[in-house]
C-alpha cells in the first residue's frame, strides 16, 4: 500500500498536488473523467483520492496508507467506495443501475461515496445513456470516477458533465520499470517504450513472441535493404506481410521501420545512448552503413519512412507502401553509390 501511495506521488505529482488542493478547499466535482494510456496511474489516483477523503490519519495532506479505511480500499472492501469493471467486453446497463441504486444510498460510514467505473469507453450505449441520466440529474454526496484510455469513445455528452483530467504519460524511467514488472526482455524494452506509452498495447504485442519476431523481421529487412539487395523487396511478402494481419500491426509495423531508420540517424550523428536506440543489437549493421553513405544520404532515406504512414491513411495497402519504401531507398543508395545515373 505505501508503494502505491509513493509511486502515484512520484508518477503523477501534479495531479495528486491538484487533488490535494481541491479536497483542502472542498471543491471537489460530483464526476470525473480520467484520461490516459494504461499504466500512467488512473486507477492509482482514484484510490488515492478515496483514501484521503477516508483516511483516519491524514498526514501532510496524504493519507497514511495503513489505517483500516486505506486498508479496506486497497482491497476493495470499503462499502462506501464501489467499483465496476466491463463484465466480459461490455460495461452493461445492469451495472450501471446498480450504481445508481448506490448514488441514491447514503454512505454507510462516511459522508460521501466515490465510484470507480474503469473501461468506461466500453458502456453498452443503453449504459452510457443511463449513466448520462443520473449525472444530469445527480443525487446524494458522490465522487464518480470515470476511467478511459479512448476519450473519443465516451459520449460528448457525458465528457461534458464531468471534469476532464488528461494524464501526462510516465517519465521514461517510470514506464521502463512498468515494462520490467509485466516481464518484457530486456532487449525489447527501449523498442517497446518507443512504439507506445500504454503498457496494455504492449502487453498485446507481447503475445505469440510477436514483437520479438516483428523486431528480428524488421533487422533482417533493414539489412537487406542498406546492402541495396533486391531480395529486400521479395521479403516484404515472404515475411513482413505475415506479421501485419491486422491494420493496428501494421501501423506498429511502420513505426517499427521508422525507428530503425531514426537509430541510423543517431548513429551516424555518434548519438548512440541506451536510452535512444530502438534496436541495439542491430547496431553492427548501421555503424557499417553510416561508413558507408554520407549523412545527408541517411537523412534522406529516414526521412522516405516519413511518409508511410500517410500513405496507409490514404488507403494505399500496407505491402505496396512497404514494396514501394523498399524500392526507393534502394535507388537513393544506388544513386549515391553511383550505380544508377
Amino acid at each position: 500500500m505505501q508503494n502505491m501511495l509513493a509511486t502515484i506521488n512520484a508518477n503523477q505529482p501534479q495531479l495528486v498536488h491538484r487533488f490535494e488542493l481541491a479536497i483542502k478547499h472542498g471543491e471537489l466535482a460530483h464526476a470525473y473523467l480520467l484520461v490516459g494510456p494504461s499504466g500512467v496511474g488512473k486507477t492509482r489516483l482514484a484510490q488515492w483520492i478515496a483514501m484521503r477523503l477516508f483516511c483516519i490519519h491524514v498526514e501532510n495532506g496524504q493519507p497514511d496508507g495503513t489505517c483500516e479505511e486505506c486498508q479496506r480500499i486497497s482491497k476493495q472492501l470499503h462499502p462506501d467506495v464501489l467499483t465496476i469493471a466491463p463484465d466480459g467486453r461490455q460495461i452493461k446497463v445492469d451495472q450501471v443501475r446498480y450504481l445508481k441504486a448506490e448514488f441514491s444510498k447514503s454512505a454507510v460510514e462516511g459522508s460521501k461515496k466515490i465510484f470507480i467505473i474503469h473501461d468506461a469507453d466500453k458502456m453498452t450505449v443503453s449504459a452510457a445513456n443511463s449513466l448520462l441520466k443520473f449525472l444530469e440529474e445527480p443525487s446524494g454526496d458522490f465522487v464518480a470516477f470515470l476511467l478511459t484510455t479512448n476519450k473519443s469513445a465516451i459520449l460528448p455528452t457525458i465528457q461534458s458533465r464531468t471534469q476532464i483530467v488528461e494524464f501526462p504519460p510516465l517519465p521514461p524511467e517510470a514506464f521502463m520499470e512498468l515494462l520490467q514488472q509485466h516481464e518484457v526482455p530486456s532487449s525489447l524494452m527501449q523498442l517497446a517504450a518507443n512504439l507506445t506509452s500504454s503498457i496494455a498495447t504492449v502487453d498485446e504485442l507481447m503475445q505469440d513472441d510477436w514483437l520479438m519476431n516483428a523486431k528480428e523481421t524488421i533487422e533482417q529487412w533493414y539489412q537487406a535493404v542498406s546492402q541495396t539487395d533486391m531480395q529486400a523487396f521479395v521479403f516484404v511478402q515472404t515475411k513482413i506481410m505475415k506479421l501485419a494481419t491486422n491494420r493496428n500491426l501494421q501501423q506498429v509495423l511502420l513505426t517499427m521501420i521508422m525507428l530503425i531508420w531514426r537509430d541510423t540517424m543517431f548513429v551516424a550523428n555518434q548519438e548512440i545512448a541506451t536510452d535512444k536506440i530502438s534496436y541495439q543489437s542491430a547496431l553492427t549493421t548501421m555503424k557499417s552503413f553510416v561508413q558507408q553513405h554520407s549523412p545527408r544520404k541517411v537523412t534522406t532515406v529516414a526521412q522516405l519512412t516519413l511518409s508511410t504512414s500517410k500513405m496507409l491513411d490514404q488507403n494505399v495497402s500496407f505491402q505496396n507502401v512497404v514494396e514501394q519504401l523498399t524500392i526507393r531507398i534502394i535507388e537513393q543508395l544506388k544513386e549515391e553509390a553511383g550505380v544508377v545515373k
